[in-house]
């Protein structure tokens, strides 16, 4: 008789299988719900201690599997127990009562995840609704202090650290907090009737939701998902400072911001059930000095690689970052009205999402409409909607 162990990995294996990146399927085996980009961090140093993290899925299922990713750690790193369960409400460290369950790897509560690797848990009976905030418990019993460790910079939002073992445990021990998700980046679902897949949004600190409200999962991507009304997960990419061309160490606290020519592999191609990908990189590029040509030929490269995945690329215009002094000079501004044609023109997209369009002033079309604006380069929450808002959901088919 297979043992029972044995038999859950089996049964999670098959389900990886059925989950390949942009399989068409009117309901995939599993679709990805929440996901974000790992990073290289310096730090903080975890110790015996328990991380519990706050997500937030853009789509319901009836059970549920988390991703681990120890892709930049400089050391393995070991987890002594994992949880999950329903949070009571978002910024806070409860747990729903009756919602806390233990999760398993191979059928063993504690699991090392090999530095440079990722590792997926076995299924988890937890049904959840889309917009339901998930908290998840990593008790970090080695490889947590190294001197670099796996993690998303940019959490916009409030994460808890606890003394020991409390996993699965009420929230009056997490007493610290950390303003970064780590070890973390997929949280699937076993979707019901309806649910195609989902939609990966590649981008930079835009897409990643600089500004948007702390706790409040209000990003474009989060706006989009809620107008889809639960048929595609859809999955924020963005990280701080991105470009497509070239890696950055030099913005946006600890975190490397490795090039969207060197993560869509692993942030678009093999996010599970990808069937969409918005491109909505590019800006920092045109602040670095990179050319129209070369802008182009690399959002034509990651675009023409999803495609021979099987996935559907929407081309994201650029959005305008004028001001009086100290944003685009006019030879950049040049550079962004260039890319923006070929993206509106171009047979390489499948369809365009005109970010530039969405949010610019109509009497300066160079500068974010004032209305709009957090700084002279991110949209505030109302451009977060205005963008979300502009995307024509009739090209999700």
């Amino acid at each position: 008789m297979v043992k029972t162990s044995r038999l859950m990995y089996l049964v999670a294996a098959l389900a990886v299988a059925l989950a390949l990146p942009g399989a068409a399927s009117a309901a995939p085996g599993w679709a990805g719900a929440w996901s974000t980009s790992p990073q290289r961090e310096a730090g903080p140093a975890f110790a015996a201690q328990t991380l519990r993290m706050l997500v937030h899925p853009t789509i319901g299922g009836s059970s549920l599997r988390l991703r681990l990713s120890n892709t930049f750690g400089e050391a393995d790193v070991v987890f002594g127990a994992v949880g999950v369960a329903r949070a009571v409400s978002p910024g806070a460290a409860e747990l729903a009562p009756g919602s806390e369950r233990r999760v398993t790897f191979r059928g063993r509560g504690a699991v090392t995840v090999r530095k440079g690797s990722t590792v997926l848990s076995d299924p988890v009976a937890l049904g959840i609704a889309a917009g339901q905030d998930l908290a998840v418990d990593l008790y970090v019993t080695a490889g947590g202090d190294a001197a670099a460790i796996t993690g998303h910079d940019a959490a916009q939002g409030t994460q808890f650290v606890a003394d020991g073992n409390q996993a699965g445990k009420g929230g009056a021990a997490f007493t610290g907090t950390v303003n970064s998700w780590f070890w973390l980046d997929g949280v699937d679902v076993r979707p019901g009737h309806g649910v195609k897949g989902s939609i990966v949004a590649l981008g930079d600190s835009i897409t990643d939701g600089a500004y948007t409200t702390w706790n409040g999962s209000d990003r474009w991507t989060d706006v989009l998902a809620a107008r889809l009304g639960g048929r595609y997960g859809v999955l924020n990419q963005g990280i701080g400072g991105n470009q497509v061309l070239t890696d950055r160490t030099d913005c946006c606290g600890a975190g490397t911001s490795i090039s969207g020519l060197e993560r869509e592999k692993a942030d678009v191609r093999e996010q599970t059930a990808a069937r969409y990908l918005i491109l909505a990189d590019g800006i920092n590029d045109i602040g670095y000095n990179a050319t129209a040509p070369d802008l182009i030929a690399g959002l034509r490269t990651i675009a023409d690689r999803a495609h021979r995945a099987r996935i559907r690329v929407i081309g994201a215009t650029i959005t305008p970052y004028g001001c009086d002094t100290g944003c685009f000079s006019p030879q950049q501004e040049a550079v962004r009205q260039e890319v923006n044609s070929w993206v509106r023109t171009s047979r390489v997209f499948d369809g365009v999402a005109d970010f530039d369009a969405a949010i610019r002033d109509p009497e300066l079309p160079s500068q974010v409409l004032p209305a709009y604006q957090a700084d002279h380069l991110h949209p505030n929450i109302a451009g977060q909607r205005a963008m979300a808002e502009s995307i024509d959901v009739a090209l999700f088919r």
